[in-house]
């Protein structure tokens, strides 16, 4: 026989399981893309498009790069998202929106593909390397140099001690090196590396150890009628290459043929990967011999996924598109094994007002597209889509506006040291590179007496001082080797330094001489050449 509680019972039951009970959560807002425009530029009441976008990448969901070639409200260069909000972080080191790449190397350390200092110029030509809030290397080239840097297109990096950039088919000047243009840093200095098929890079990533590449099929983006150098012919465009050691791989992928679409009429546009899972994604070429004249080859977006070491088209379904749609750019949201790719006619792909598409594939190739903004008129065509984390993407479109896709949950703000301030100073590569005939001038005033011994030699000439360690220096320049002569007086340890802006760039070892007519040998670099000697001396007592 069951029992019923009386009423005074049944209301204390009540009350005790409202007390003990944890409270509810608070519902999370619905998972869907808002509009999330950084504040105004001082000044300006309200807020306004950033101009195109160059590229868009994420370290964690707190901490973001955004390049963006500005407006006449909005400087050229970095804006940086801490969890919470989007500032500016660089004014420097900025580019036009076709070539400006973002590479993150470490946690507070990236590259950017850039325009030279001046006076050099020309788009993609040049890079800018960030460390702990500031610019700590500027690259580029005279445009007669024997090895030229050309354009840059694609940044990645594995670590602080491998980073590549991939550019458009070229040679150098000699002839010597002929196919797609790359960079290689090693940590301590840049390579270039000529890959043997000579079709554009369109972008570069590292996936569990290995590096892949995405090309279009001409030497150039949307170009049409200059002939690609292959060291191997092919018969059909090979859009995705493994490198390896600096040695190029081929991979077997091939995009699935489509009647009515030639040979060579498709072309990659992008690929991402999270760890786990690496994308590639593309379309009909508007570049080679196949491209119709101002548009691409009709044909439906590709989307190509890793599977088991092997690329795979996926079967799109769930969607309709247009003939000349393509996915142009692509972010694998992690941990998932599916992504967010770019939806862009080819005549939309630069709009600044038409409305922009983003497309959720899953890895069985279903999918589901949204337009943005849902209401009202449109802000540009979709640019660049990443996802730092499952639930969290960023969008931006080529006029400049955001969106973001989350459940408008807090993040933690980010308080790095590195991101607090704004960098607007960049080292002149263009200066740094000029290597004049002579050395410059010693204004370090490391041989005129100590202050101290100064001021007593004029109040008490008769007092004695002891000769320097160092005397009649003299130095000598041969090509990039810097020799340096002197007497030492006693017996001394002796290092010489050469600094620019007040640092050092290049030392010799601290040696230890004798009394005597001496030298130090110092080799210097191009890039970082000195403004300034100085000598480390100590006398060692016998």
């Amino acid at each position: 026989m069951t029992r019923r509680a009386g009423p005074a019972l049944a209301a204390l039951v009540v009350v005790l399981v409202a007390v003990l009970s944890p409270p509810p959560k608070a519902a999370a807002a619905p998972l869907l893309w808002r509009l999330e425009q950084p504040a105004p530029p001082a000044g300006v009441p309200f807020k306004v498009p950033l101009g195109q976008p160059g590229d868009l990448q994420f370290w964690s969901p707190n901490r973001g790069l955004l390049a963006v070639a500005g407006n006449g409200a909005v400087r050229r260069g970095l804006l940086y998202w801490n969890g919470s909000n989007w500032r500016q972080l660089a004014s420097v080191c900025g580019g036009p929106a076709d070539t400006a790449r973002i590479a993150w190397a470490g946690p507070a350390e990236f590259w950017v593909i850039s325009e030279p200092s001046q006076p050099r110029s020309g788009s993609g030509l040049a890079l800018c390397h960030f460390e702990g809030g500031q610019v700590v290397g500027s690259y580029s080239t005279r445009v007669d140099a024997t090895d030229p840097y050309r354009t840059m297109l694609a940044a990645t990096c594995s670590g602080p001690d491998d980073c590549w950039f991939g550019g458009i088919g070229s040679q150098d000047t000699l002839g010597e090196h002929i196919g797609a243009f790359h960079l290689h840093w090693n940590g301590s200095e840049l390579r270039s590396v000529y890959g043997p098929q000579g079709r554009s890079v369109s972008d570069m990533e590292f996936h569990q150890g290995h590096l892949y590449e995405s090309v279009l099929v001409g030497r150039s983006p949307e170009n049409r009628v200059d002939p690609v150098d292959l060291a191997e012919e092919e018969d059909v465009p090979s859009l995705l290459h493994e490198i390896s050691a600096g040695d190029f791989e081929n991979d077997p992928f091939l995009p699935t043929p489509i009647v009515g679409v030639p040979d060579d009429g498709t072309e990659l546009l992008a690929l991402d990967s999270d760890g786990s899972d690496l994308w590639a994604v593309g379309g009909g070429a508007a570049s080679g011999p196949s491209a119709p004249p101002e548009s691409s080859v009709p044909r439906l977006p590709l989307a190509a996924h890793l599977v088991g070491g092997e690329f795979q088209e996926l079967t799109l379904k769930g969607a309709a598109f247009g003939p000349r749609d393509r996915f142009g750019d692509v972010a694998a949201l992690p941990g998932t094994g599916a992504a967010m790719a770019t939806v862009v006619p080819y005549a939309d792909r630069r709009s600044a007002n038409s409305k922009a598409t983003v497309a959720a594939i899953a890895a069985d190739g279903s999918l589901t597209t949204t337009r943005l903004p849902g209401a009202g008129t449109g802000r540009g065509s979709a640019a660049h889509i990443a996802c730092p984390a499952p639930n969290d993407c960023w969008m931006v479109t080529w006029a400049g506006w955001l969106f973001h896709y989350s459940e408008s949950q807090a993040l933690p703000i980010d308080e790095d040291p590195a991101f607090q301030g704004t960098i607007d100073f960049r080292p002149n590569e263009a200066a740094e590179q000029f290597i004049p005939d002579t050395l410059p001038e010693d204004d370090s005033l490391l041989f005129a007496p100590p202050p101290e011994e100064a001021e007593k030699e004029q109040s008490q000439r008769r007092a004695k001082r002891r000769p320097p360690l160092l005397k009649d220096v003299r130095s000598h320049l041969d090509g990039l080797t810097l020799t340096v002569s002197f007497v030492v007086t006693r017996k001394a340890r002796v290092q010489l330094i050469a600094k620019r802006a007040g640092r050092p760039v290049a030392r010799t070892p601290l040696r230890t001489f004798a009394p005597g007519p001496r030298a130090l040998h110092l080799r210097l670099r191009r890039e970082r050449y000195p403004t300034a000697l100085a000598f480390r001396t100590k006398e060692v007592k016998r």
